[in-house]
């Protein structure tokens, strides 16, 4: 499992367009023992998690589900 807050990077490649999303997973500022997540477009916020998750494993796994979705609208 990688530690909190490292960044994982996606790469979307279609005919003319290349997307590079930055995906980080945090220790909420707010509850203790909670995660949240951010994604970045090219490095400028594009989307962050509503709520703290229980657990880092769970808040990356919907964070990369976030992601497919956003991959396959710009498909």
């Amino acid at each position: 499992m990688e530690a909190a807050g490292i960044a994982r990077h996606i790469i979307c490649m279609g005919a003319n367009v290349r997307h590079l999303y930055t995906l980080e997973v945090m220790s909420s500022r707010y509850m203790a023992g909670h995660f949240t997540w951010v994604i970045r477009d090219r490095g400028k916020l594009y989307r962050r998690s509503d709520k703290p998750h229980p657990s880092e494993t769970t808040a990356r796994a919907e964070a990369e589900a976030e992601i497919a979705r956003l991959l396959r609208e710009r498909g």
